[in-house]
């Protein structure tokens, strides 16, 4: 754009409030990018757009989106500075309470009726229910899960290392990391593993696919806000970003807030999202490849 049409998209020195169809965007210092015909057409006040720099990708996150993301993470922000007052023993009794409620068989009966409705809807949209349906395997899986979280031990304040000098020591100690963010798909168990950060004292913001959202609005209502509360830990310990948008896990990738972000899904969303957060200097962990490998004699029949 013309230095003018520049000016005339900047409300300020800072926040831009439009953009133009072919506007460019320098990236890496030397990069650009030019925008989209039809994201000029979305974009509003208060959206953002982000240049993956690994990739050249651009993103568009709507104002919304990156609103729904932000009340999680300050949410989880407070409750991590109310963390270390919390005892481990109240740790404990949240995975027992969580445990419990996924046994009750009234609670269970509501969450599998709504997964019941994200399975239907999935499977009409020509999407793989593989791992989206809780069944009572699943609902097992979970409940032994948090059950291993009560009697394993906390790192916090253990002395890890010592060094000793003369008429002086210098000791390694463990500390809490802070908000762990967690992306993945549409498995409804995941939502019970990612709770495992608060046996360190840390909290946790996660986003599920739109496949299993609803499923995980359930356990989060029926079983793991009630398991919070009966502990007595923060409310905010643990918090769903409540989007079906991809552009949900754009934002909470990218907010500097998050001490580690998880991610597990398809390669390329999952690659994004780990871009997303080294850029703003978050931690990675990333699985979206896979890997198996089949052993077979020469014998055996391709088939």
């Amino acid at each position: 754009c013309p230095p003018a049409a520049v000016s005339a998209a900047m409300s300020d020195a800072t926040r831009l409030t439009r953009v133009e169809p072919g506007m460019e965007i320098v990236y890496r210092g030397d990069r650009v990018l030019r925008v989209p015909a039809d994201v000029a057409a979305r974009f509003v006040a208060g959206d953002a757009l982000v240049v993956v720099e690994a990739t050249g990708q651009l993103l568009h996150i709507p104002a919304a989106e990156r609103a729904v993301a932000d009340r999680a993470v300050s949410a989880a922000q407070a409750a991590f500075r109310r963390m270390g007052a919390v005892a481990d023993a109240q740790i404990s009794r949240f995975y027992e309470e969580f445990a419990a409620r996924l046994e009750d068989e009234a609670v269970w009966a509501e969450i599998a009726a709504v997964n019941e409705r994200d399975v239907a809807a999935a499977r009409a949209r020509g999407r793989s229910t593989t791992r989206l349906v809780a069944d009572d395997k699943l609902r097992q899986g979970m409940i032994d899960g948090l059950r291993g979280w009560v009697t394993a031990p906390s790192c916090r304040g253990r002395i890890l290392e010592t060094v000793e000098h003369p008429g002086w020591r210098v000791d390694l100690v463990a500390a809490e990391l802070g908000i762990v963010g967690f992306v993945f798909e549409g498995r409804p168990n995941v939502l019970a593993d990612a709770t495992g950060v608060l046996r360190g004292g840390n909290t946790v913001v996660f986003r599920i696919g739109s496949d299993a959202l609803a499923t995980a609005r359930a356990i989060m209502e029926r079983a793991l806000a009630p398991a919070l509360a009966a502990a007595g830990l923060p409310e905010g310990a643990v918090c769903l970003v409540d989007s079906a948008a991809h552009a949900a896990g754009w934002a909470l990738f990218g907010d500097a807030r998050l001490a580690l972000a998880v991610a597990r899904g398809s390669g390329p969303a999952v690659a994004t999202l780990g871009a997303l957060a080294r850029q703003a200097g978050v931690a990675v962990s990333l699985h979206g490849t896979g890997g198996a490998w089949m052993v077979a004699s020469a014998s055996a029949e391709a088939a």
